[in-house]
């Protein structure tokens, strides 16, 4: 580089006429001082773009200037302490989130899962519980205490989706982390609690199986009314059918549309049994809650033979036999 100095003589001289240094660098087509002086053109193809030599200044997508490599160690420690100041360090959720999709879950049931996490800690921040675990001992590592808490929250969400008919491995991966089933069921009702009814993932009651179920459960229920009516009278049929419906809801079946319905593997003693099966039950224990008589659940179940329900009326027949011995003595 040709400098021009202060007696307006051409001199092959190498050095900055500013602060005297020989050390430049290109930047976009242009030469600079190190201190900052603009030189004149690059020797360079103004058309090649070299490759980044610094990639992960740009990595961030937040807002914020981005600082040129440079052999200055004044802009060197600023470039440091810039990298330091704009670090996000990952958060407890973050962690949960990796999980998830370290998990081999599809992208769906991962994404469903992250959405019932950032809602619960939105409500409640995830990373401050400090509930005491049955899978955390006292010595164990920090680091791995860390990561349980984050397994089991990922667990408990992909657990509440499974609860929601969309099938996962849930049970598996907590048996592969090594997860307390108490743990478990312990965080799972705790995030139940913080996003129910305002995580769309978590309904199944547009689904069209869904509406199907009540549907059919509905029919023999109204056919098990409308001969009750007959014998009992329409206000004690209504009554009937009325608790009759909470009865089933509580089985974790849908009688309304709207309704949810809970998974085929849920601990609940009676679903996915068949729908007539489900209407009689129901309607039998609203009867007996209501204290009508026997005469009338057995006349009714003599109109409407439905034969899965024959041993759950001879044990019902047994324990009124049985109160009625114990009267007796």
């Amino acid at each position: 580089m040709v400098f021009e100095n202060n007696t307006d003589n051409d001199d092959n001289n190498e050095n900055c006429p500013d602060c005297g240094s020989d050390e430049t660098e290109s930047v976009n087509g242009y030469e600079y001082c190190i201190c900052g002086l603009e030189l004149g053109p690059s020797d360079y193809d103004h058309g090649f773009v070299p490759t980044n030599p610094n990639p992960g200044a740009d990595a961030n997508d937040e807002l914020g200037a981005v600082m040129a490599p440079t052999g200055n160690p004044t802009y060197r420690r600023l470039d440091r302490l810039q990298r330091r100041m704009t670090y996000t360090r990952p958060s407890f959720v973050d962690g949960i989130i990796g999980e998830l999709v370290d998990s081999g879950e599809g992208r769906a049931i991962v994404q469903a899962a992250t959405e019932i996490i950032e809602k619960a800690d939105e409500k409640e921040n995830l990373g401050a519980k400090r509930h005491r675990l049955r899978g955390i001992s006292r010595n164990m590592p920090t680091d791995d205490a860390k990561q349980y808490r984050q397994r089991l929250y990922a667990a408990a969400a992909l657990y509440l989706l499974y609860q929601s008919r969309q099938n996962n491995r849930a049970l598996i991966l907590a048996q592969l982390w090594g997860l307390e089933k108490y743990d478990l069921f312990f965080v799972k009702k705790m995030l139940d609690r913080l996003v129910r009814g305002e995580v769309s993932s978590l309904s199944n009651r547009d689904h069209d199986a869904v509406l199907a179920r009540a549907r059919d459960i509905r029919h023999p229920l109204s056919t098990y009314r409308d001969h009750l009516a007959s014998q009992e009278g329409r206000a004690v049929a209504s009554a009937v059918y009325d608790l009759a419906v909470r009865i089933i809801r509580g089985m974790g079946e849908p009688v309304m549309d709207g309704d949810e319905m809970g998974h085929p593997d849920h601990p609940e003693p009676w679903t996915n049994h068949p729908p007539g099966e489900i209407a009689g039950r129901a309607i039998t224990m609203a009867m007996l809650e209501l204290r009508l008589s026997r005469q009338s659940i057995s006349e009714l179940h003599r109109a409407i033979r439905v034969y899965n329900l024959d041993a759950f009326l001879d044990r019902i027949g047994s324990q009124a036999r049985e109160g009625d011995f114990e009267e007796e003595a």
